[in-house]
């Protein structure tokens, strides 16, 4: 018999977890407004720095995201409850809004917020992914992005392809956009539903 008696082992609690994804964002009245707005003050401030981080910041706090350290310190202590740290909610307000407005029948707003989107998915990705993000908009997650892409190019085909998506560097014609939409869906690993596939195969061979 031992001197000390062998303390039984206690397993650690694991924590369980955390619900994912977290719920999808509700829209406010007012919100395509303001995403028009915000997304648009984006786009214009392309090729200056200054200007596009002051831009993304306000496409940020529009979508209930990451607006500084102590909002990041409180959504780190609930991530157990919420699934959420905060940074992909914006992409996530800005699918909800996509959904919106093409139900209403905006399209001018679904071909800037897929334009805003695309710009982030191929150009400003490699800028965040090197340490360049623009302050607190992070790349969009893939879900959002996947929610976003088959709506604009189902969307698009209803608007004038000569239509100027326009930013501060010129901007991008609406076929032009449908087309790098449908390259984006047809590279993507994994695959989109076989119809979005079908529709995209169709532009790209158009």
């Amino acid at each position: 018999m031992g001197i000390f008696r062998r303390r039984r082992q206690v397993p650690e609690q694991i924590p369980e977890l955390p619900p994912y994804p977290p719920p999808p964002p509700t829209l406010a009245p007012g919100d395509l407004a303001v995403a028009q707005q915000v997304v648009r003050a984006f786009l214009a401030s392309l090729g200056d720095d200054d200007r596009m981080s002051t831009a993304a910041a306000a496409v940020v706090q529009a979508g209930g995201g990451v607006t500084g350290i102590e909002e990041l310190v409180r959504n780190v202590s609930r991530i157990y409850e919420t699934g959420d740290l905060g940074f992909d909610r914006p992409w996530r307000w800005l699918a909800v809004v996509t959904a919106e407005a093409r139900q209403l029948g905006d399209l001018v707003l679904v071909a800037d917020i897929a334009y805003f989107v695309h710009l982030w998915d191929t150009r400003l990705r490699s800028r965040s992914a090197s340490g360049e993000a623009m302050i607190l908009l992070q790349s969009p997650p893939p879900d959002a992005v996947r929610e976003i892409y088959p709506i604009a190019l189902a969307a698009l085909a209803e608007v004038d392809p000569d239509h100027v998506v326009a930013d501060g560097t010129g901007g991008i014609r609406v076929a032009a956009l449908r087309t790098g939409i449908a390259h984006r869906i047809l590279d993507a690993d994994p695959p989109y539903p076989v119809e979005t596939q079908t529709q995209a195969q169709q532009l790209v061979e158009s």
